[in-house]
């Protein structure tokens, strides 16, 4: 009974742990990661990248379309990365790593290819319906790069993109960048830069759309007078959600007026830094929920920014506001 036990356990602890993985280098981590604990040797290690790297000639054979055995150095680097990256795409594909492994043991490197191709076109298309609710929730008076990257540069990139040859590059980035950077290459990051944005559209689209606009139109006039890029439109809104929730509790606004901005600065300026960043941290509780690690991770890395305006007496540099009409 107790070696029955011994057993289970030993057994049971030869689990790939998909957390323990590199999803940049999915396929080959595993294979470490499964002599690691056990469940293969460093000669079967060593085999099955054998293995992977020997169909390479397969790949080859696909590009120059039989015409070659063989391609430059350059061009077998960059047809290694496109096979490695689509087989990555059907492994990362099964929840469980155990099952990804089994599969990477026994099918042939051109059916592990092929499939990944398929998953790889499945996440074209969640791209395409992605991109479809962007442009659902388009920020109203959007930066002109803003609207070319959702009318111009994603179709680009899907027109250019090579799932066979070229799987692992960006033919083309969208001009406009996210709040924070999207990870990986090729269409999956495609997929993670149109879901940063869908979050960032749908939080901006729970406030008034005249108000959104209105604090889009000052951060573009601000850039054309500092002869600028206008850059990211979600974070200013953010800032302002936050400081306008500092100021008027529960009150859904955006848009700040010249006032406003003083009476913020004034009132902050009271705490000390650790006690600014309390005070906005109960103010940013209460915006939408929705996503909220996301927008957490984003006001986390401009609280700094925003404690330092406010004892510089600068906060208006970060924030869009009504001026007052001078006499």
């Amino acid at each position: 009974m107790n070696n029955e036990i011994k057993v289970y356990g030993e057994e049971a602890e030869k689990k790939i742990d998909r957390a323990r993985l590199n999803y940049a280098e999915y396929t080959l981590s595993l294979l470490c990661e499964a002599e690691k604990i056990g469940l293969i040797s460093a000669e079967e290690e060593e085999s099955l990248k054998a293995k992977i790297f020997n169909g390479l000639a397969f790949v080859i054979d696909e590009y120059t379309k039989g015409k070659s055995t063989s391609v430059s150095n350059d061009k077998a680097n960059e047809l290694m990365s496109s096979l490695l990256y689509n087989i990555d795409a059907y492994l990362i594909s099964f929840e469980d790593p155990m099952k990804a492994f089994e599969e990477l043991q026994n099918k042939t490197v051109n059916y592990l290819f092929d499939a990944g191709g398929v998953a790889l076109k499945r996440v074209m298309a969640d791209c395409t319906a992605i991109l479809f609710k962007n442009k659902k929730n388009r920020l109203p008076g959007g930066s002109d790069i803003y609207n070319r990257a959702l009318d111009e540069d994603i179709r680009a990139f899907t027109k250019a993109y090579n799932i066979r040859f070229g799987a692992h590059r960006n033919p083309v980035v969208p001009r406009y960048k996210t709040a924070l950077t999207p990870r990986g290459s090729g269409i999956v990051r495609i997929k993670k830069y149109l879901t940063n944005l869908l979050i960032e559209n749908k939080f901006c689209r729970c406030y008034d759309s005249e108000e959104v606009k209105a604090v889009i139109a000052f951060e573009v006039l601000r850039a054309n007078d500092m002869e600028s890029d206008v850059g990211n439109l979600y974070v200013p809104i953010l800032i302002c959600a936050v400081i306008c929730q500092f100021l008027m509790p529960n009150v859904p606004h955006v848009l700040l007026s010249e006032d406003d901005v003083n009476n913020a600065e004034e009132m902050l300026d009271e705490y000390n830094p650790d006690e600014i960043k309390n005070v906005l941290n109960i103010a940013f509780s209460r915006l939408p929920s929705e996503n909220i690690e996301y927008h957490q991770k984003v006001f986390e890395s401009k609280l700094p920014d925003i404690i330092h305006a406010v004892k510089k007496k600068t906060l208006r540099t970060l924030v869009a506001y009504l001026p007052k009409e001078r006499k």
